[in-house]
């Protein structure tokens, strides 16, 4: 025990806070045993707390109160123990030679919502309360559907009805049309791009967003033997061809998953941009996918990040999902801890809550709920002083 094993990763925490306690359970058994927090139940007593905020309803329309374990308290302490066993080092401690973004952040596309979208929400809206009040078998529809299509409809409607209108300023064309100002303008230096979407990725029949995109740079004039995907390396020496092909400016544009273009793609040489079609559920994801770009070895000292949201759809909702998990991740991940919680605030997580009100499409209605919500909490708190004070009064006048 505590000699000989060494664990090495840019994430230790990824998704969930419950993955702080793995890593010490392997790595300081004895000391959770010796602190009495070594089942789970008792670490998150004392280093755990449950918080309810007001966040999107999963279909997109409307708002919900929602408890969830997303919360540190007793910061210093559980850093403590864990750094007992833990070198943390992040980017901004190391000061590492990689290129800036610009205008020091990732830029948002917000692509504005259809009368189809509109109307296909609703349905996912109505899908959800039969759900929830049980009147749907979870066999034939559930929660995980309504999400995974709520998701395709964000990115575009033809993957729910491929009869679907191509609108001129879908997130897809307005993707299209930026690559293509980017590779045109970078075409003396042969400056490459990346192209990041999880959903809807080549092969098997009938519309894919690979297939839209890449047909349509190539009407616009961009070779095809410029477009490549990821999925197509499917062997280590392929892989190898592929990026070396993109290095040498070859390849102009690589389009990929993260699973598949994520860690290991090493292919920052001539990288000047980063789109990001769809957002991943967890926000190691996303530090994968601009890792590729934000990395030493790059020759640009100034790069560009797109985001892409589809105004009024499940987009918000991911995004918001990221902004919560992000939160806390961060926090811990920084060198000196400040506060006894992991408080509602972080600099990497305003970028994702940006994006969470550009695409909710009126960042002033959240805004107001939550106003609202703490003005119902503030008049309970004073209704329960009232309350106690007149009962303290009345004992008072008894004595």
């Amino acid at each position: 025990y505590g000699k000989g094993v060494v664990f090495a990763t840019g994430t230790p925490v990824s998704n969930s806070m419950a993955e702080l306690y793995t890593m010490q359970r392997y790595l300081q058994p004895e000391t959770l045993k010796e602190y009495g927090i070594e089942h789970f139940d008792a670490w998150a007593a004392n280093f755990g707390e449950v918080i309810t905020t007001l966040e999107l309803a999963p279909e997109g329309t409307g708002y919900r109160i929602k408890s969830r374990f997303a919360k540190f308290a007793n910061l210093p302490e559980l850093m403590n123990i864990f750094r007992s066993v833990a070198d943390i080092q992040t980017a901004d401690m190391l000061k590492l030679p990689v290129p800036s973004i610009k205008d020091g952040k990732p830029q948002t596309i917000v692509a504005p919502s259809t009368d189809l979208l509109k109307k296909y929400v609703n349905e996912l809206a109505e899908r959800a309360e039969a759900i929830r009040a049980g009147r749907v078998d979870p066999t034939i529809d559930n929660m995980l559907k309504v999400t995974n299509d709520g998701r395709k409809a964000a990115l575009d409607m033809r993957l729910i009805d491929p009869q679907a209108e191509d609108t001129p300023n879908s997130k897809i064309n307005l993707a299209v049309e930026k690559i293509y100002q980017i590779w045109k303008s970078t075409k003396k230096d042969k400056l490459t791009q990346l192209v990041f979407c999880d959903l809807s990725t080549p092969g098997g029949e009938g519309f894919n967003v690979y297939d839209d995109i890449k047909q349509k740079l190539i009407k616009l004039g961009i070779p095809k033997e410029e477009i490549a995907y990821i999925h197509d390396a499917n062997t280590d020496e392929k892989k190898k061809k592929l990026f070396d092909k993109v290095n040498a400016g070859k390849i102009r544009i690589l389009m990929g998953s993260t699973f598949k273009m994520g860690e290991g793609t090493n292919v920052q040489k001539r990288l000047i941009a980063l789109h990001h079609l769809d957002a991943p559920w967890r926000p190691s994801d996303i530090e994968q996918r601009e890792g590729r770009i934000l990395r030493q070895g790059n020759e640009n000292k100034e790069v560009y990040i797109y985001r892409y949201v589809t105004e009024g759809s499940f987009d918000a909702y991911i995004w918001q999902l990221l902004e919560n998990k992000a939160r806390f991740i961060s926090q811990i991940m920084k060198n000196e801890v400040y506060s006894r919680t992991a408080e509602d605030v972080d600099i990497a997580a305003l970028t994702y809550a940006e994006v969470e009100a550009l695409a909710s499409g009126n960042p002033l209605i959240l805004e107001k709920v939550k106003t609202d919500a703490e003005v119902r909490r503030l008049e309970i708190l004073y209704s329960q002083y009232m309350s106690s004070k007149r009962a303290m009064q009345d004992e008072l006048a008894q004595l």
